[in-house]
């Protein structure tokens, strides 16, 4: 490793130490990357009349996009792709404009188009220090499409964007998103791993890495921000004006600028059907509480089986709101209570305040083998795998956080 990047290793080990790239390496990224599952994606076989097409560095887009003659861009597969067709992406770095992808194609209901990454998290969608604003983009009224197992990093504002206005059924799974927004600025607009609005409904986020995403406070990279926007603008995965958004077995660390998860409309509105079951939340952004914010109503809201570790005073926060047929138990919270604020309409049961569930070490997020959550969880039917794709439960019982142990 050459000596600019060993500096930045152990200057990211510092808060808001200063490097010479936006994106310094830290060991919690190290571990994880260290971790990964590099094999190839399991693929069932094509359905009759669907379409594989590849895509690779040493491709072209003027070639068929099969095996022997792969796309260049993921862009061009995005363009011909259609129900029932997977496009594999073999490993190197795609980059792009503006948008690195931008989706106008649908699949169809039990035959939706599926991206998927050759090998996970080798297919890199890089955003070159912010010339890319965006990883994903779906316009309006796509749906049934399914993204796996890419690198995305290094864009200027989201790693996916839902706002293209109705867009519906999209699974996002096993992805690793990073240093997005990583930049100076004094915006008003939030910088996300992921942005959900404008009527989008039925999204699924399933086994995804989620970190370092956020502008730069004081001092970071020589900023001198002359607003506070930088104390809780940017997260992980904003929900606004969406519906029937299910959360489940992600890993979130290293947000220091807003919160993992944020929902919030600023008309107020409800959404309906918002679930997170089996994610596992590590580190704290200084400045505010909470590794969840709740800041307009919900209806349906399900917060079950995560571990929440190290949040600033609570892992909720909540304001003083109705939330409709709510339910939060079965959590566990390293060293904080479980909320803040009076929310009215919400069951508690079954959570564990400032209690450690023993990870394996700061940077890897998986259960110790004395961990007391093993076996802790609550059994749900709708989480049937953990975010390496492992089978639950593996004992006598559900483990909480993003790992089966």
């Amino acid at each position: 490793m050459a000596t600019r990047q060993w500096a930045c290793v152990l200057a990211s080990l510092m808060p808001l130490a200063a490097c010479s790239t936006s994106r310094p390496i830290n060991r919690a990224d190290l571990a994880q990357r260290a971790i990964a599952d590099r094999s190839p994606a399991v693929l069932p076989a094509p359905a009759q009349g669907s379409t594989r097409y590849y895509v690779s560095p040493r491709g072209s887009d003027t070639h068929s996009g099969r095996a022997e003659a792969p796309f260049r861009t993921i862009q061009k597969a995005a363009d011909v792709a259609g129900a029932g067709d997977t496009v594999i992406v073999r490993a190197g770095t795609y980059t792009g404009g503006e948008r690195i992808v931008s989706l106008t194609r649908s699949g169809a209901d039990g035959r939706p188009i599926t991206f998927v990454s050759e090998r996970k998290w080798e297919a890199v969608l890089d955003g070159q220090n912010g010339a890319s604003s965006e990883g994903w983009y779906f316009g309006p009224a796509v749906g049934h499409v399914r993204v796996e197992g890419f690198e995305i990093r290094d864009l200027e504002a989201h790693g996916f964007d839902f706002y293209g206005g109705g867009v519906h059924h999209i699974a996002i799974v096993r992805n690793h998103v990073h240093h997005v927004g990583r930049n100076c600025t004094d915006t008003s607009n939030g910088r996300t791993g992921a942005s959900l609005g404008a009527g989008a409904h039925g999204i699924t986020f399933d086994g995804n890495l989620w970190h370092h995403i956020g502008r730069f406070a004081p001092e970071e990279q020589g900023c001198s921000p002359r607003t506070r926007n930088y104390q809780n603008h940017d997260h992980g995965i904003y929900v606004a004006d969406a519906d029937h958004i299910t959360i489940r077995n992600n890993v979130f660390y290293g947000f220091g600028r807003g919160w993992p998860i944020h929902r919030y409309s600023s008309g107020g509105t409800t959404s309906r059907g918002l679930t997170i079951v089996n994610n596992t939340f590590a580190g704290q952004n200084p400045y505010r509480e909470g590794h969840i914010i709740l800041a307009t109503p919900i209806d349906e809201l399900r917060i079950e089986n995560n571990i929440f570790h190290g949040p600033r005073a609570a892992a909720l926060y909540f304001e003083n709101l109705r939330f409709a047929n709510a339910t939060v138990r079965y959590n566990m919270i390293q060293g904080a209570a479980l909320k803040v604020g009076k929310p009215r309409g919400v069951s508690f049961s079954h959570n564990w305040e400032r209690t450690d569930p023993r990870l394996v070490d700061p940077t890897d997020f998986r259960l110790r083998y004395d961990s007391p959550a093993i076996d802790a969880g609550l059994p749900l039917a709708d989480v049937t795998h953990d975010a390496d794709g492992a089978s639950r439960p593996r004992g006598t019982g559900y483990d909480l956080g993003a790992y089966e142990r």
